[in-house]
């Protein structure tokens, strides 16, 4: 079964996402509010598609947490969201090809991208 780690720290959010990605994937689905706690989780989970918000509680970053989780294992699908396109797209030169989606999200895009293989 395939995996997804999706982090975001708005409640109502995460719970909608979570909610779409169990109904529409079957997949295993966790998921993080901080990105401190994506990145411990994803140690022991091994995502195949991490879906991270730009801005989280703490002072990880969506990006922090995707160029985290590619360093410690390949091939992994990652999708960044984000209401603050203009900053995202400023730090995801580190990220570099990494799809970004702004918000609200568009569920239709998001699936054919976690459908396509890693870059």
């Amino acid at each position: 079964m395939r995996r997804i780690l999706i982090v975001e720290d708005e409640p109502d959010a995460l719970e909608m996402l979570v909610g779409w990605m169990q109904h529409q994937t079957g997949w295993e689905v966790r998921s993080a509010q901080s990105g401190r706690s994506a990145v411990e989780l994803s140690k022991t989970f091994k995502p195949d598609v991490v879906i991270a918000d730009y801005l989280l509680q703490d002072d990880v970053t969506g990006v922090d947490v995707i160029a985290e989780v590619q360093a410690q294992q390949k091939p992994v699908r990652c999708v960044l969201v984000t209401g603050m396109l203009a900053k995202a797209l400023q730090d995801a030169q580190r990220i570099n090809g990494v799809p970004i989606l702004t918000k609200p999200l568009d569920f239709r895009r998001l699936a054919r991208l976690i459908s396509e293989p890693p870059s």
